[in-house]
């Protein structure tokens, strides 16, 4: 819990510099916390021919019981409205988030050595003092958060910050809910 609330300072702190990289591990307005579990599966991902990910659509009506799980972490459903859900996959490691997420590259979770989940998001979401415009939601092993990847904005203000540019822009696409 100790690190929960710690981490849930640093990410609000860390937003009004609009680090790609700020992470809430809850949305503020949530009146329970979801469990951290270890993801369901660490078999790995299928690659395609050219080696990226094979990444297959997930149901929004049935999804197996390791989307299940990461909907619940993201609160999926229940914070955010499954229609905001842009896209959604099991990638094979954190270093492949660059390729479907806009991060600047020194987010500590693209160092995550086993598979990450990673839910984008279209549209507004409440967070803290702030509106988070587009961010993701990653599960990984240790942790299940957002992320801010798109502009934020203090409540009860007209200024808009925007994230600073990756260095290399998103090259492929996280598959769109299947239904």
């Amino acid at each position: 819990m100790k690190r929960l609330v710690t981490l849930l300072i640093l990410a609000t702190s860390l937003v009004g510099c609009v680090s790609a990289g700020a992470v809430v591990t809850d949305p503020p307005t949530s009146t329970r916390s979801p469990t951290i579990r270890p993801v369901s599966s660490f078999a790995p991902v299928a690659t395609s021919d050219t080696g990226a990910a094979a990444i297959g659509a997930v149901s929004a009506s049935h999804p197996d019981a390791e989307a299940a799980d990461v909907f619940v972490k993201c609160r999926i459903g229940d914070f955010i409205p499954m229609k905001q859900v842009a896209g959604m996959g099991k990638l094979p490691a954190g270093g492949d988030l660059t390729h479907y997420v806009p991060l600047t590259g020194r987010e500590p979770e693209l160092k995550e050595p086993g598979p990450v989940w990673v839910i984008q998001i279209r549209g507004d979401v409440s967070m803290g003092d702030q509106i988070w415009t587009d961010p993701i939601c990653l599960v990984t092993n240790s942790e299940a958060g957002y992320m801010a990847t798109g502009a934020t904005t203090p409540y009860g203000t007209t200024k808009v910050t925007q994230p600073e540019a990756p260095p290399v822009p998103p090259d492929r696409d996280l598959p769109p809910l299947a239904p």
